[in-house]
């Protein structure tokens, strides 16, 4: 019994880190996935940008640079050609289906956080998105509620923790999820404490669907990913790093106070 209930938690934490080198970030409007043929610049050794557009709190500048090229090769060599090969072999309608699934299952941390930061009328649109895509919408498929005009509210942890005060702390590259910081990192960990313990699907804790989950998993990174704009190195700046590091910080600043 010892030996079996190991197991199972070696596989969750297996599932878990191949959400971490293979997952993206929220999902956005599909672009092409052709890849650049310029080479990679090495932004390690690149010179401080000294006119820099806001004071930025970078600590961990020369990790975070490090970082932000091992990320920029795993994508191009890794994760973009698994995408053209996803969207090479699956048809549009196909596509949409997976991402719709994917988009109805995060509405239950979009509830959680509009639901913590007192946001009720959002909590109300996002409790009414669920229910009417997971009924009418056939477990998510389709997505009836968008066309009825309740439109997503996207809200996570780390905005939760802004909205109540607490700061961004310094900015962190992290590993394949990219620019983030430290109090977005902690949100990041509770959003996906709350997706492993809210187990809509019902495979966390069964060991005989540990293929399914799996498989589950990293059908959500691709999705996650073809459905993310940004592509690397492809500002045609030297100082990209600058530049995605004070947008990013700018954006989530934005988030939280929306």
């Amino acid at each position: 019994m010892i030996a079996v209930r190991k197991n199972k938690y070696m596989l969750r934490f297996a599932s878990l880190l191949l959400a971490v080198l293979i997952g993206g970030c929220a999902a956005t409007p599909p672009q092409q996935t052709s890849l650049p043929e310029r080479q990679f610049p090495e932004l390690e050794n690149a010179p401080p940008d000294p006119h820099s557009i806001i004071a930025i709190d970078d600590p961990f500048e020369k990790f975070n640079r490090t970082m932000y090229n091992f990320n920029a090769r795993f994508d191009r060599y890794v994760f973009l050609p698994v995408v053209s090969g996803y969207e090479t072999v699956m048809p549009n309608f196909a596509q949409q289906g997976v991402t719709n699934f994917f988009n109805n299952l995060r509405e239950v941390k979009y509830f959680i956080n509009n639901l913590a930061q007192a946001k009720l009328t959002n909590t109300g649109v996002t409790l009414g998105r669920f229910v009417i895509n997971s009924t009418i919408g056939i477990a998510g498929l389709w997505d009836p509620a968008t066309h009825m005009g309740l439109y997503v509210r996207r809200e996570d942890f780390g905005q939760t923790l802004g909205y109540w005060g607490v700061g961004s702390g310094p900015y962190l590259v992290l590993p394949i999820f990219g620019p983030s910081s430290v109090r977005d990192a902690g949100g990041l960990a509770f959003d996906f404490a709350v997706d492993n313990e809210i187990d809509l699907l019902n495979v966390n804790d069964d060991a005989n669907k540990d293929g399914i989950r799996i498989a589950l998993t990293t059908l959500k990174a691709i999705d996650t990913r073809k459905n993310t704009k940004f592509r690397y190195y492809e500002t045609g700046s030297p100082f990209e790093y600058t530049l995605v590091r004070f947008a990013y910080l700018r954006m989530r600043e934005v988030q939280v106070d929306k």
